[in-house]
């Protein structure tokens, strides 16, 4: 484990190990999980199906990158914090990522592209070990698939303004600590929602980013 989060000689290969190794489906933390924050039993069937995926029609293919490398002596992975004028999760904290394009090859190449969009990563800084298992966003209806990628240095990166104002690098322990995860009140139009979260650097990360970041801690934290 220490290997992992110091960026020891093998760091690269034990996480491809990891990611390979981790038995599916990944079991993902049930604090990330939205729930109301004061239950509503007189609500509780329409909350059913608002999260119902059987009654939504079949999802869009989107993809996001969980990119790894070293920075000042740990391992990091980038997330960015998105404009707050944009129309879907303004100001929220996110992995670069998007909805497939037709040109796009593989959901690889999607993950990749929308990372160049996003933060001006240059896909051949980057080196593909594998997937993690599939996101469903209700909201969006979009399947996210989780594409992890490893750097051997810091790559160059540069926010792109239209969509992303700053770029934070959370350190991989982060996703180790037994303290890594607290439970907060989020004020979403019409609900107060409860929810477990990731704290760094001031920011708030939740939603389908926190439960993608604690598969990956999941799939990590079997590798010894």
């Amino acid at each position: 484990m220490a290997a992992i989060l110091r960026a020891d000689r093998d760091w690269q290969a034990r996480v491809e190990r990891a990611i390979a190794a981790v038995e599916r489906p990944i079991a993902v933390d049930p604090r990330f999980v939205p729930r109301r924050a004061v239950p509503d039993p007189a609500l509780a069937e329409e909350d059913a199906r608002r999260f119902d995926r059987a009654r939504f029609p079949d999802p869009r293919a989107a993809a996001t990158l969980l990119l790894i490398y070293p920075a000042d002596e740990e391992l990091v992975i980038p997330l960015t914090v998105r404009h707050a004028e944009l129309g879907a999760h303004p100001g929220e904290v996110s992995l670069p990522g998007g909805a497939v394009d037709p040109r796009d090859a593989t959901l690889e190449a999607t993950a990749l592209r929308e990372a160049n969009e996003e933060i001006g990563l240059a896909a051949d800084a980057v080196r593909v070990v594998g997937r993690l298992d599939p996101v469903w966003i209700p909201v969006s209806n979009f399947e996210l698939v989780p594409v992890v990628g490893v750097a051997d240095a810091r790559p160059a990166m540069t926010a792109q303004q239209a969509e992303v104002v700053e770029i934070v690098e959370l350190p991989l322990r982060r996703l180790l600590e037994p303290d890594g995860v607290s439970e907060e009140e989020i004020r979403v139009p019409g609900v107060v929602l409860r929810t477990g979260v990731y704290r760094w650097a001031g920011h708030r990360v939740w939603g389908a980013t926190a439960r993608t970041l604690s598969m990956l801690g999941v799939a990590l934290s079997g590798e010894t």
